[in-house]
């Protein structure tokens, strides 16, 4: 019966011996490649955004990852005792003479490591609760901070390397800056905390400007830490590419300048845009919707005002606030916000009926303003802006004049449907096209 009972325990054995070498090879040989082989990503360069002039207005800067293998740190830390321990055998021993070859070394291991605490919150910026976790985690990896500066790097590198600790590391990370702040906030865009762009051109042309990622793949010992150089393999990032703008810096200042000039003065309520092109070519030499934001403070609520008015409220009321405020702060509203065209479709109605030849340029129409027109099915007649009314003019005049009531004549002789096909010949009805996200289409009642 024993026999019996040890030779079935026997076979399920070999059963399990067989399907981990070969039927679940494939899933075993996976996992132990991702235990041995650790792959340590390199990010790549986003590229730059220049102006017309070659200006930059966005830019990539090389940051680092400070990260804690905890692991390995509290090794360094029993190491470190060690170390002590026999300095301070020696230094009790009656025969023991100081000399200038005598190691500084901490009072204790612990004592060493609640000094690292405060200096690791105090250099990244972080709570020290914050530090506290991560040397107590169980793992190789635990991030203390991201996107810091050299400087501060290479101090904790140092600070580390006093007693030979191995168990801090710096990963070359990039970090997203924009030398004109403000200026096309709204064309240009920002980046997200992944470094994908998240508005405007950044996040338009996200995949050519992002690049490819390169990565570092290492063997790893049964401890978890890197084995020599010849085990590891580099695949070096491929930087992303420079994007050249039509736009012109200095035009662009001043037409924000101006813009917000006005918008001071008249009090505006719902922003303002404004747009700067060469009318032959299309070329945007300035695109501006004002109030603008900080392109390297993005969160922060720009326009004072509001900020103010968000800061008496609480709770969710505040959070709403926030949200608000920011999606209309980064929206683009030359492109992404329908506006009545007023006096600029006047333009289009003298061009639908020169070329309808409702208009006689050489001898002349006589368009009448009373200071208001009368329209059928409106609730109220249409006023000038000359409240006395321009009186009798001719197409050249009256156009001069900007007069309402003499385009709603030549309109009526246009009549509703060569309107609207006039409205969709020259675009109206459909997208530009532009390289920016978010453009709306034009709304209008099709007769």
């Amino acid at each position: 019966t024993m026999t019996a009972i040890f030779a079935v325990l026997f076979s399920v054995i070999v059963y399990q011996f067989f399907k981990i070498a070969v039927l679940d090879n494939a899933e075993y040989q996976e996992r132990a490649n991702d235990y041995h082989f650790g792959p340590i990503t390199i990010s790549a360069h986003r590229g730059s955004i220049y102006d017309a002039n070659g200006t930059p207005l966005a830019r990539s800067a090389s940051v680092y990852k400070v990260f804690l293998d905890p692991t390995a740190y509290r090794t360094d830390l029993k190491s470190l005792q060690k170390e002590i321990d026999e300095y301070n055998a020696v230094k009790n021993n009656p025969d023991y003479k100081e000399n200038e070859y005598d190691l500084s070394l901490p009072v204790t291991a612990e004592s060493y490591r609640i000094e690292t605490v405060g200096f690791l919150a105090d250099k990244l910026g972080i709570k020290i609760d914050t530090v506290e976790k991560a040397m107590a985690a169980n793992n190789q990896y635990s991030i203390l901070q991201s996107q810091v500066e050299k400087p501060i790097a290479d101090e904790i590198l140092e600070y580390f390397g006093k007693y030979n600790f191995s168990s801090i590391h710096v990963e070359e990370d990039t970090k997203r800056y924009y030398p004109q702040n403000e200026v096309a906030a709204s064309v240009i865009g920002f980046t997200n905390a992944d470094g994908d762009g998240a508005y405007g051109l950044e996040a338009y042309y996200n995949d050519y400007l992002s690049g490819v990622d390169g990565k570092t793949i290492s063997a790893k010992d049964s401890n978890g830490k890197e084995m020599p150089y010849r085990y590891a393999k580099t695949y070096a990032p491929k930087n992303g590419n420079d994007l050249h703008l039509t736009i012109n810096t200095k035009l662009q200042y001043y037409l924000e300048k101006h813009l917000n000039e006005m918008i001071t003065e008249f009090n505006v309520q719902n922003r303002a845009c404004a747009i700067l092109m060469n009318a032959k070519t299309g070329a945007i030499y300035g695109m501006a919707s004002c109030e603008g934001y900080d392109l390297n403070n993005p969160y922060e609520i720009y326009d004072t005002q509001v900020a103010d008015e968000i800061a008496k409220l609480t709770g969710d009321e505040s959070k709403e606030a926030i949200s608000v405020a920011r999606e209309t702060q980064w929206k683009n509203k030359a492109i992404s916000e329908i506006y009545e065209p007023g006096s600029v479709f006047k333009v289009i109605t003298s061009a639908a009926a020169i070329e309808e030849k409702l208009i006689n340029l050489e001898t002349g129409d006589n368009f009448t303003c009373n200071g208001a027109q009368e329209v059928a099915g409106a609730t109220h007649p249409i006023k000038c802006h000359k409240t006395s009314g321009h009186g009798s003019q001719d197409f050249f005049i009256a156009i001069t004049n900007s007069c309402n009531p003499a385009f709603i004549q030549i309109g009526q002789r246009l009549g509703i449907e060569k309107v609207c096909y006039y409205f969709g010949a020259v675009g109206l009805t459909v997208k530009t096209g532009i390289d920016l996200p978010g453009e709306a289409k034009s709304f209008y009642i099709d007769k």
